[in-house]
């Protein structure tokens, strides 16, 4: 009976049997759902909640060395230590090419679910501007 019961929605949005937008019964995939969204979206761009999201996008114009990717970490850590305290960041790397796309950087971002214990997962995330 627990997994009849919807946890989310699904991305990208589809219309479900019942009418309604497609729910997801799965924590793992609501989490990761979640995850992207919040880090996907810019600090002020949504109204009423100008502190939810996170600045990956304007890191973007930062130099592609070390020392700048690791600001990328510190912003997935700051946005989700606030808005999704049920997942502890394991790792983040970055990945860049500066001289052919420097406008985008690839993001594998390890994590943990708090209420699932020895969960590991990886949610591969493309930010571009």
């Amino acid at each position: 009976m627990q997994d009849k019961i919807p946890v989310g929605i699904e991305m990208p949005y589809v219309r479900g049997n019942d009418g309604y937008f497609k729910q997801t019964h799965s924590d793992i995939v609501r989490i990761h759902t979640n995850l992207k969204m919040l880090l996907m979206t810019a600090k002020g761009e949504r109204p009423m909640m100008p502190t939810y999201g996170s600045d990956l996008r304007f890191l973007l114009f930062n130099p592609g060395d070390e020392q700048y990717d690791n600001l990328f970490e510190d912003a997935v850590i700051e946005a989700t230590e606030k808005w999704m305290p049920e997942i502890s960041i394991l790792n983040v790397s970055v990945s860049r090419d500066d001289m052919n796309y420097p406008n985008r950087a690839i993001l594998d971002i390890e994590f943990s679910i708090n209420s699932i214990p020895e969960t590991r997962e990886t949610l591969t995330l493309e930010v571009i501007q």
